[in-house]
């Protein structure tokens, strides 16, 4: 066979090659004065073009079915596909240019078209259109070379197609039902990105797929009463004006829907700043401006900036009280918080006594907001402040009493608890709000500590592993830690001081491990599991830890071990660095102070979590998929430089 010959024979056009392979680049011919365009050349000329159309197509449009094609199923059984128009899975257009019928599409036929094993009797087949290729025009084609006699060859290349019957289930088509959860969840998180979900739940590789569409399946049950489906298996490629008319259509709809709803007004900007987002100058700033600031999208009726106290409270907490301080009204520009457009703010002078701060001091800055407000929104919807943001930890009751204090009284001293329960190691963005008018806001801004030297501050908690957020899994990158876990389970928290033998010898007053209960598909609670005394131990089948730091072992007694019949394992860690437990974690040197555990690593509420600490059957809020919001705690700071704290995470091991 002459070269020619060979490079067209071993190419088929498609612009792909096969599920896994890389697109391979286009090649083109380079004219110049003179140039002999031979077979091959005329040959890399053509497929240039068919090339770049097939992969354009099979990459923007996708394969499915243009127009046409259109399947019905007679009374005698037999099908009748019409005349329309396909692109298949190479990128490459399908013609069908007259009516076909099927006599049989009960038995399966090869890619010939030839019957292919028993028929059907029982089941359902899928009919499917593919491409086929046949010469035409057939002329003498001279001898060339020593290798190649006289004969005759198609002068032409008919893009025709076939039809062929394959017994099973087609595959599916569209996203699952569990891909539009993952970008349509029914309650979007504070940090959630359709962009970045839909990248991430979405597949978009390069590879090809079937090459022939099914048009249609029958299905035999009972079989003398054919059923066809010729929409659930059908890949449908829709052209930019049906999307366009379609999209016109949903707008309508939401226009319709929402064009006598205005949101209510929401806070977008806040001083001082709270949780993660102060630090150490800001909150100096604070103390010494005694100023808070406050900005809305929308504005508001003014004379509720008047009377603050109704919707607006700022309180002083620390270890010997808690009080609320008076607001009163400010003038001046807005130098720390921004006006959005068409939105407004306001300032308050804060009544705050500078000399009464101690090192534990937080503020908590809250607005309770009724139905009918105040405050409103100006204009004739009149909707009230939408301010919901939770960023403490304070329980109801805990903000019921805040609420009742009177602003500028002394401190109450009955109120030295609730320090330990404000803060939060993360609080969510502003802007506040869950949609409706009313609501809540409470969050928090500490005072900064002193500077403490190195051997004057409490134990720092530097690592857990299992890591929060992580899946072991025997057939991924985790596979090691995997191996490590399920021979011998236990945790281990990395700390940068050594704890006290007292908290290490009966840790369950400070750190708690516990094993999902499952009901099917959904978590319906947690049993714990007891944790052997604190082991010093080099870390194994992890990444080594931080210079001069201890890592202690916990194995847990307990651990029922995971299936390949049974769905991933989920556990939940917490750990309570507070007065409030019995021996807590302390620091084995002077100063002995509580272990700076914190870190919120899952989706439950502090209620939730408690329940589960104290073994209450309390149950559990709705987790689609029975996931828990695990957050990784890799690259994160567990601690946020004062004793105490609360730190939860899960993990996932998965069945070996």
């Amino acid at each position: 066979m002459s070269q020619d010959r060979r490079n067209h024979a071993s190419d088929t056009g498609c612009g792909c090659g096969g599920e896994d392979a890389a697109p391979a680049p286009p090649v083109r011919n380079r004219f110049y004065p003179g140039k002999s365009m031979d077979v091959r050349h005329w040959y890399i000329e053509q497929s240039y073009h068919r090339r770049t159309a097939a992969t354009l197509a099979r990459l923007g449009l996708g394969p499915g079915v243009l127009c046409g094609l259109d399947v019905e199923l007679g009374a005698d059984g037999a099908l009748t596909v019409f005349p329309g128009v396909a692109v298949d899975g190479r990128g490459r257009l399908i013609v069908v240019d007259d009516q076909v019928r099927i006599e049989h599409p009960n038995q399966p036929t090869d890619c010939a078209g030839d019957p292919k094993g028993d028929p059907i009797e029982t089941g359902t087949v899928v009919l499917r259109l593919c491409r086929h290729e046949c010469g035409a025009e057939y002329a003498r084609m001279p001898v060339v070379d020593c290798e190649v006699r006289e004969e005759c060859v198609p002068s032409l290349t008919l893009e025709r197609f076939s039809l062929r019957i394959t017994a099973g289930e087609p595959d599916p088509v569209g996203l699952t039902a569990a891909q539009c959860a993952a970008i349509f969840p029914t309650r979007p998180g504070p940090h959630f990105d359709r962009r970045e979900e839909i990248a991430d739940t979405v597949e978009h590789d390069c590879g090809c797929v079937e090459e022939c569409l099914a048009l249609a399946t029958v299905t035999y049950d009972p079989p003398d009463a054919p059923d066809l489906d010729a929409v659930t298996a059908r890949p449908v490629v829709y052209s930019n004006r049906v999307l366009f008319d379609l999209l016109m259509c949903l707008a309508a709809r939401v226009d319709r829907c929402c064009a006598d709803t205005t949101a209510p007004p929401r806070i977008t900007g806040l001083w001082p700043k709270v949780g993660t987002g102060a630090n150490p100058d800001t909150w100096r700033a604070f103390v010494a401006e005694k100023r808070l600031e406050i900005a809305f999208d929308r504005p508001l009726v003014d004379a509720a900036f008047d009377a603050p106290d109704a919707w607006l409270g700022l309180w002083q907490l620390d270890h010997l009280g808690a009080r609320r301080l008076t607001l009163t009204r400010a003038g001046g520009a807005f130098t720390h918080v921004t006006v959005p457009a068409g939105g407004e703010g306001v300032a308050y002078t804060v009544g705050l006594q500078s000399e009464g701060l101690l090192t534990s001091t937080v503020f908590v800055v809250g607005s309770r907001v009724a139905l009918g407000g105040p405050p409103r929104a100006q204009g004739p919807d009149g909707l009230a402040l939408d301010p919901d943001l939770v960023g403490t930890a304070l329980t109801t009751a805990d903000r019921n009493t805040l609420w009742t204090l009177t602003p500028g009284a002394p401190k109450d001293t009955t109120l030295n608890t609730l320090i330990d329960r404000a803060p939060l190691t993360a609080v969510p963005p502003f802007p506040s709000g869950n949609g409706t008018q009313g609501g809540e806001m409470h969050v928090f801004t500490p005072f900064p500590p002193p500077t403490l030297r190195d051997e004057e501050r409490a134990p720092r908690l530097l690592r857990v592993w299992p890591e929060g957020g992580v899946r072991l899994d025997p057939a991924g990158a985790s596979r090691r830690e995997w191996e490590h876990f399920t021979r011998r389970p236990r945790i281990r928290l990395t700390v940068d001081r050594a704890l006290a033998d007292a908290a290490l010898a009966d840790p369950g007053d400070w750190v708690r491990l516990f094993q999902a209960v499952r009901e099917g598909d959904r978590i319906a609670g947690f049993r714990r599991l007891e944790l052997g005394g604190g082991v010093v131990a080099e870390p194994e089948g992890e990444s080594p830890a931080p210079a001069e730091s201890i890592t202690y072992t916990f194995e847990p007694a307990g651990v029922r071990p995971t299936t390949a019949a049974e769905p991933d394992t989920r556990f939940l860690l917490q750990v309570r660095s507070s007065h409030t437990v019995p021996v807590p974690p302390r620091g084995a040197d002077a100063p002995t102070l509580a272990l700076d555990a914190d870190f919120l690593g899952t989706a439950l509420d502090n209620h939730t979590l408690f329940s589960i600490w104290s073994g209450d059957r309390h149950p559990l809020p709705p987790l689609p998929g029975g996931a828990l919001g695990a957050r990784s705690t890799v690259g994160e700071r567990l601690f946020d430089g004062s004793p105490g704290g609360f730190l939860h995470i899960a993990f996932t091991v998965a069945p070996g």
